[in-house]
């Protein structure tokens, strides 16, 4: 077995990126629950996989990209 983990972000839901363009700069308090579903989203699909690493998969991290 060849051992793996996760590196780097996983995509968004395009509803999330959506919502962001809308608003700015992704810092908008009104994206919190868009963000939250995202990041429990990548978490139960991280889970589903048997990973040894589970990460939020920089759901909420918009700077710098």
């Amino acid at each position: 077995m060849i051992p793996t983990e996760p590196i780097g972000s996983i995509p968004r839901p395009v509803k999330l990126i959506e919502a962001v363009n809308a608003l700015g700069d992704g810092t908008d308090s009104r994206l919190d629950l868009l963000y939250d579903e995202a990041v429990r989203d990548t978490i139960q699909q991280f889970e589903a996989t048997g990973s040894p690493v589970i990460t939020d998969g920089e759901q909420r991290k918009y700077h710098n990209f």
